[in-house]
């Protein structure tokens, strides 16, 4: 442990998951389930190569440092001294991975608004390193090549690769299996995982160190069995979507602005950015009583923009406000009945009324005018019009005229757009 290959496969494992958890950091930072599942990828796609590799090195170190005959003599049997001498390197994967576990989490932590990290798949990652790291041992006591060691992590890369991406059931055996970004897994599949895992690598382990007792290697191998047939049989089912992510939070606006508890230290700054077209929608008929995403049904809700970290949101901060504003503007507006008529850009540009509204109808007058289409000036300057009659009109009359333009938006299909 002190001076072999342990701290240096530890140095390794931590550099090697590092990287891309520092590269991409802004997309995970600030949420458990983003967090963890950025660490799954690269512990199951990056990890598990670099863990064979590096038992695999200590085992053709050991083969060609004539460990084995000096084996030969000890009173232990050949299970011990194999488990003994794979332990350190094995130890060596384990601590570089928990201390990049441990980063991440605590990176993320000062961002997170609500829920908890799991213990059960950064434990099943680590069974899966181990596991990788003892199957490489017992490559490089058996490969007498010296470049063993990378061509199997090649090879576990590649395998690794190929076998996330089946789609069928064969395909949740697979370390890297997960469900989407916003999903739990069901409480008892990082440990059935862990089984399926631990029992394959112990049946290899056992047929190579008890050589005389072989047939012993079954009863690993039935457990892995075991577990692989729930694995194969449940598939998706063993992920859920966060009851967190059902459940939301509003602020006191009219209309309100709503958005899941996962994301609930957002309201005041998701509030605030749409604050001036929730000030320009209160009091108007049929105007959405609710921004959510996603929008009930029959309950007259617009759709929220969605919260993506990495895009939308950075370390628990708006991007661009002015541009979530213009997105959910635009979700207000014909554009979600796939009409694009002068009208409707007006009414946008109304609503948001910020820099990229006034930025988007320069670029489109231009455009028009560089054109030279008739038909595209004819627009540009209708809504321009239209813009300058919602800005001249009193409240009162203003209200009433968007209430028939949202009542219009009731029915894509047959609603007329009032004209201004």
């Amino acid at each position: 442990m002190r001076r072999g290959p342990a701290r240096w496969a530890a140095l390794a494992m931590c550099v090697t998951l590092s990287l891309p958890m520092v590269a991409k950091s802004a997309y995970w930072q600030g949420g458990w389930h983003e967090t963890q599942d950025q660490l799954h990828d690269v512990a199951a796609l990056l990890g598990g190569p670099l863990a064979v590799a590096a038992g695999c090195w200590h085992g053709g170190r050991e083969r060609r440092t004539r460990m084995a005959e000096l084996r030969a003599c000890g009173a232990r049997g050949p299970l011990a001294q194999f488990l003994v001498a794979a332990l350190p390197v094995l130890l060596g994967v384990l601590v570089g991975y928990l201390v990049v576990v441990a980063g991440a989490l605590l990176a993320s932590w000062p961002y997170v608004s609500a829920g908890r990290p799991l213990a059960g798949p950064p434990a099943a990652d680590a069974v899966y390193l181990a596991a990788m790291a003892t199957v490489g041992m017992v490559g490089g006591r058996l490969l007498r090549w010296r470049l063993a060691a990378p061509a199997l992590a090649v090879c576990a890369y590649v395998v690794i690769g190929v076998w996330s991406r089946q789609t069928s059931a064969f395909g949740f055996l697979d370390p890297a299996a997960s469900g989407n970004v916003d999903e739990l897994p069901v409480w008892w599949q990082p440990w059935v995982m862990a089984a399926w895992l631990a029992g394959l690598v112990s049946a290899v382990v056992v047929g190579y160190a008890v050589r005389r007792h072989r047939y012993l290697a079954v009863l690993p191998l039935a457990v892995a069995v075991a577990a692989a047939v729930p694995l194969m049989g449940c598939g998706g089912d063993m992920w859920h979507t966060d009851p967190l992510r059902k459940t939301s939070v509003c602020d006191d606006a009219s209309p309100r602005v709503c958005v899941d508890a996962l994301n609930s230290d957002l309201l005041p700054a998701v509030s605030h950015a749409l604050s001036g077209i929730t000030g320009r929608l209160d009091g108007v008929p049929h105007a959405p009583v609710r921004f959510r995403d996603p929008p009930r049904p029959g309950h007259h809700e617009a759709r929220l923009p969605e919260l993506y970290l990495g895009q939308s949101v950075v370390r628990g901060e708006l991007v661009d406000p002015e541009a979530f504003a213009w997105e959910a503007g635009a979700g207000l507006t014909g554009i979600e009945c796939a009409r694009f008529s002068p009208t409707d850009d007006a009414v946008l540009d109304w609503l948001v009324s910020n820099r990229l509204s006034e930025q988007r109808r320069e670029a489109g007058a231009e455009a028009a005018r560089k054109s030279g289409d008739p038909a595209m000036v004819k627009d540009a300057e209708a809504e321009t019009r239209g813009l300058a009659r919602l800005r001249a009109m009193d409240d009162d009359e203003r209200h009433a005229w968007l209430g028939r333009y949202f009542a219009s938006l009731d029915d894509c299909e047959k609603g007329e757009v009032p004209t201004l």
